[in-house]
């Protein structure tokens, strides 16, 4: 309930007052900092009454109703956000909602987990749940939808979207992510470093931009080894299946047979694993596997898995935290990139004399 009206010095007013009040004009006439007024609308719990009232009618002063306003004062906000997955299935997820719960959590929202399994009419779905209200905003952990359905919704200042992850090379979204070309070189460089020089990839969709990363470092990794010429790359989805069906072609169709392999995912690695050991070639003693994310999986599998790991809860946090920090209408850094850590472990050791 607000105070009997009170009016406030003009002098406090910006002259964008007139014209369109900032959160700055807010924080002016409420004799504050943006910040402080950023917590009364996003986490009003977070302040005392006295500031939430005060803010409140520095809001009605200057006729300010930015998105996260406009929906605390409708009582109209819905305290749910979205994250779009392509495969709810695939555990390499798992870690990444789990941080992103734990903060949505302690701010008071909700996560609504959407799979898309690569239906663009899936994803159309959830995306129409921002101008009904009935979701905040949205954080994709996929390139695959389709980029009208990302560039309308990006253009509305009420609906933020943010990416983890993954990212688009033709669309400038806020983004959590690691630095895959970086990764992929290293890996390589360490499996170079062991004395292999006949090291092959089975890469990710090619289509997928953090595929052509990691595939980009494997090629200039190799370059710089003087390699190239041994270079063989072919393509799986990230899933186990496709993981041992490339497998098997690489290692029961190709000569001279490649002395270590790079996967861009856990899952393909295990693939990759198992059509070794139905050939009857020893890992490692005969052929080294790399994976990439560390899934839970890859400790557990035989022999256990050397991979790239990529820090997934933090992943999740952090993307969390940047889409609550635009619907409090901040500032944010609109790429975040995280470290990755390579992982030794039994899958991998110098080659055979």
């Amino acid at each position: 309930m607000l105070r009997a009206k009170q009016t406030l010095p003009k002098k406090t007013l910006s002259k964008r007052t007139l014209s369109m009040p900032t959160i700055k004009d807010v924080a002016l006439a409420a004799g504050c900092s943006t910040a402080t007024v950023s917590r009364a609308l996003a986490n009003p719990e977070k302040v005392s009454e006295a500031t939430r009232q005060r803010v409140a009618h520095a809001i009605a002063e200057v006729g300010y109703v930015p998105n996260v306003a406009a929906r605390n004062l409708r009582r109209a906000e819905s305290r749910t956000i979205v994250t779009l997955l392509p495969d709810i299935s695939n555990p390499f997820f798992s870690e990444i909602i789990n941080g992103m719960e734990e903060v949505a959590h302690q701010a008071g929202y909700q996560v609504l987990i959407g799979d898309c399994e690569r239906d663009p009419g899936r994803a159309e779905a959830y995306f129409n749940l921002l101008p009904t209200n009935q979701a905040d905003g949205i954080i994709l952990l996929t390139s695959d939808i389709p980029r009208a359905l990302v560039s309308h919704a990006d253009a509305r200042a009420d609906a933020p979207l943010v990416m983890a992850c993954e990212f688009f090379s033709d669309v400038d979204l806020p983004t959590v992510a690691i630095d895959n070309y970086q990764a992929s070189a290293h890996a390589i460089d360490y499996l170079a470093s062991l004395g292999h020089a006949r090291i092959a990839s089975v890469s990710g969709p090619v289509g997928n931009p953090i595929c052509r990363e990691r595939t980009r470092g494997y090629h200039d990794a190799l370059a710089a080894r003087g390699l190239s010429n041994s270079a063989r790359v072919v393509e799986g989805d990230f899933g186990f299946r496709s993981g041992y069906q490339q497998g098997m072609t690489l290692l029961d169709g190709m000569e001279p047979r490649p002395s270590a392999i790079f996967c861009h995912s856990d899952e393909m690695a295990i693939g990759v694993l198992k059509a070794a050991r139905q050939l009857g070639i020893g890992v490692p003693e005969e052929l080294s596997v790399v994976g990439f994310d560390n899934i839970g999986f890859s400790e557990y599998c035989e022999p256990e898995l050397t991979t790239v790991s990529q820090p997934r809860h933090e992943i999740g946090q952090q993307a969390m935290r940047m889409l609550l920090s635009l619907l409090a209408g901040e500032a944010v850094v609109r790429r975040q990139t995280l470290s990755t850590q390579l992982i030794v472990r039994k899958s991998t050791g110098r080659p055979a004399a």
